[in-house]
């Protein structure tokens, strides 16, 4: 018994070691981390849905369809493992949502163009050869540039409204590539405000002005960072 011990720890030592034994490589871009200032860019794809609370004796349902996010980066420098992050950008979504009462069934497509200007606060953990995993908090005042009161535009365009506020969270990976950084980043983004907005006395949108009580936004939101 206390050899077959023996041999289970020399095995679980073994495919341990090299984990935290990592050959050393030239490091890629060693300059960069010590700019003031940097400038990028960032592609993603993004699932973006609603919290619904429905009135009484009303059922709702929701099909989150994916987006794409495209933004631009500014980095601001604080420390070592610390900087300030502003990502100006623009969000394409949509989601159907479905609203019900009795026999009587709505679907309605609620489509969304998000301008975000999230601040984020990043904490880089050390480098380790050329990669470097971090983390991400901040927030993010967003608008719908087809929400609220907007004239000619279809009446299911106003069912939200323009403006919310989001605290956000995520983590990343940088990656020191020969000329550029390379990060994937997984974020998760949370509507502070009811966006739940009444269309009025349009016959179209009943189901929705009297099933509707409270719509809250929140985000998942992948995204690749070029710098």
């Amino acid at each position: 018994m206390s050899r077959i011990k023996g041999s289970l720890l020399f095995f679980l030592l073994g495919i341990s070691f090299p984990l935290f034994c990592q050959t050393p490589k030239p490091p890629n871009l060693v300059l960069l981390d010590y700019q003031q200032f940097h400038f990028g860019y960032s592609v993603g794809i993004n699932k973006i849905g609603f919290t619904l609370i429905p009135r009484d004796s009303f059922n709702v349902s929701l099909i989150e369809n994916p987006g794409i996010n495209i933004n631009l980066i500014t980095k601001y420098r604080l420390g070592k493992n610390f900087e300030i992050r502003f990502l100006p950008g623009i969000q394409f979504a949509q989601r159907d949502l479905t609203i019900g009462k009795g026999s009587a069934t709505k679907t309605w497509k609620i489509e969304s163009v998000y301008v975000d200007l999230p601040v984020l606060l990043k904490y880089r953990a050390d480098r380790v050869n050329n990669f470097a995993p971090y983390l991400i908090a901040g927030v993010c005042p967003r608008f719908d540039l087809t929400g609220g009161e907007i004239q000619n535009w279809r009446p299911v365009q106003r069912l939200v409204k323009v403006f919310d506020f989001y605290p956000e969270l995520g983590v990343g990976v940088d990656f020191y590539l020969q000329q550029v950084k390379v990060s994937t980043e997984l974020k998760f983004s949370v509507g502070m405000l009811n966006i739940f907005r009444d269309p009025g006395v349009d016959p179209e949108y009943t189901l929705y002005a009297q099933g509707v009580e409270k719509i809250l936004s929140r985000m998942v939101i992948f995204s690749v960072h070029v710098e």
